[in-house]
């Protein structure tokens, strides 16, 4: 089984049990991975989690890696990120690593930091494309939109919202993609991306 898989196996896990330690024998009997070769990837707990949060970057980092963005509308470019993470919510979802946080705190704290990073390095040089083209408003801060994005990112990873495990993708698409664009963008840009998300029948919005 390669890396890949067993991690999968494991956030599965993870989804479907409270935990209150990590323990590759109970593991290895719940997903059927077996436990040498849990162990192998993983020779201590701490390994494991940081594999395990380490997933869900790699999963967005697919995303930003399989297309040619450099020659994309920006907008059309945040539909089609929304679109993959659709896809993919269930591996994305942070519900599933937010658990591990009462067990590894500052492992969590590192790993949603890189993942702050990581998608507001990605949205703000969208914005800053966008800017040169004219669809994003010329007169908005890039440290606003900066702290702005770092807020709504910290709010979908809010405790009263992850611990209930009723975080849609409807709702995070809407707090962060789609509110981004609408604070961005220029009236008539903003009318185009409404457009322009119809046109993508995958994206399912009402689920």
């Amino acid at each position: 089984m390669d890396e890949n898989s067993i991690i999968r196996k494991v956030r599965e896990y993870l989804y479907q049990n409270d935990v209150d330690k990590i323990d590759a024998l109970e593991i290895s009997d719940s997903t059927g991975i077996p436990v040498n070769e849990l162990l192998e990837i993983a020779p201590v707990p701490e390994e494991l989690v940081r594999k395990v949060f380490g997933y869900e970057l790699k999963e967005f980092a697919v995303i930003f890696d399989e297309y040619n963005f450099d020659e994309q509308n920006p907008i059309d470019v945040l539909i089609i990120v929304g679109q993959e993470v659709f896809k993919k919510f269930h591996d994305l979802n942070p519900a599933i690593t937010y658990k591990l946080k009462k067990l590894y705190p500052e492992i969590y704290e590192e790993h949603l930091n890189n993942k702050i990073k990581f998608l507001v390095d990605h949205i703000t040089n969208n914005f800053k494309r966008g800017k040169k083209q004219g669809i994003y408003k010329k007169d908005l801060d890039i440290e606003n939109i900066k702290t702005n994005l770092k807020g709504k990112i910290e709010k979908l990873h809010d405790h009263k919202l992850l611990s209930t495990g009723k975080l849609t993708f409807e709702y995070a698409f809407n707090e962060l993609i789609e509110g981004f664009i609408k604070e961005s963008a220029y009236s008539d840009w903003w009318s185009y991306y409404k457009q322009r998300k119809q046109l993508y029948e995958a994206l399912d919005f009402n689920r």
